[in-house]
């Protein structure tokens, strides 16, 4: 059976992103959404209270950018402190304290469920999945087994390879099949596979080729539960900048195009609770 979850990532980034994943969740367009707790905006998350959707956490050690930088929950000094998460994985490579990183998370994981019920977590940046050398992954997991949280990490190699545009080397997927045991081991539920666009807006071009690419996925979807994750948001300005992607990914999703797509195809949407189920 083929199970598709429609996420819209990075809830609390700001007023534009949040106005356009509130009206997509009260459409019944998207399954899920992710509460970026470090998020400007994040404290309306309140607001996907009595909406029928499933709410995660989406985890963050890391900020987007230089400027006005996302402050940690817990203002730890190996996550930046005063001054803000930072940008680099560099930095987290060679700064940030384990015992800090798994604080934070706990505080991020409380700070949303506080206001919404939580019912997955997954990462921002990819900070948790050990692409920075660290073993980060472990604290994800501990934060998802203490909760019997579903987590987004996939199970077989597709998302890889879409993302790098190539075949992995075998050392990287033995690797991703290591942190994928090292989670089975814990008890947490793992994706099958994981989708979501990799191209910058100058390779995307027009919205066609944005909708094109995912139409295809979900044409091609594989046996399982997968996730597909956008960024929906209203736009900042007229200009074409990499923000209209998530202004594409918004026009997108308000097409329902998607979801008639998997109607045709025989792909059962579904929101993060299939994991209490299957």
């Amino acid at each position: 059976m083929k199970y598709l979850i429609i996420n819209a990532d990075d809830f609390g980034y700001n007023s534009e992103q949040n106005e356009a994943i509130l009206d997509l969740a009260q459409k019944g367009l998207i399954t899920s959404t992710s509460v970026l707790a470090v998020g400007p905006k994040a404290a309306e998350c309140e607001k996907l209270n009595n909406i029928d959707i499933s709410v995660g956490v989406h985890l963050a050690i890391n900020s987007d950018c230089q400027e006005n930088r996302w402050q940690s929950l817990t203002k730890a000094q190996s996550l930046g402190g005063k001054t803000g998460l930072p940008t680099k994985q560099s930095d987290l490579t060679f700064k940030a304290k384990r015992k800090d990183v798994l604080a934070e998370l706990f505080a991020q994981y409380e700070f949303v469920s506080s206001r919404v019920p939580v019912d997955h977590a997954d990462n921002h940046c990819g900070t948790l999945y050990g692409i920075n050398g660290r073993r980060f992954y472990l604290d994800a997991y501990s934060l998802c087994e203490k909760f019997s949280l579903p987590y987004r990490f996939p199970k077989t190699d597709g998302f890889l390879t879409r993302q790098m545009g190539r075949e992995m080397p075998k050392p990287v997927l033995a690797f991703q099949q290591m942190i994928v045991k090292k989670g089975e081991e814990k008890g947490v539920n793992l994706l099958d596979d994981l989708i979501s666009n990799p191209w910058n807006i100058e390779r995307i071009g027009t919205y066609e080729n944005l909708r094109d690419y995912y139409i295809n996925q979900v044409k091609n979807l594989k046996d399982g539960v997968t996730e597909m994750f956008l960024h929906p948001a209203k736009p900042l300005s007229d200009e074409k900048t990499e923000w209209t992607k998530r202004v594409f990914e918004y026009k997108l999703l308000k097409s329902g195009d998607l979801l008639e797509c998997a109607e045709k195809t025989g792909v059962q949407v579904v929101s993060w609770k299939i994991f209490d189920i299957i």
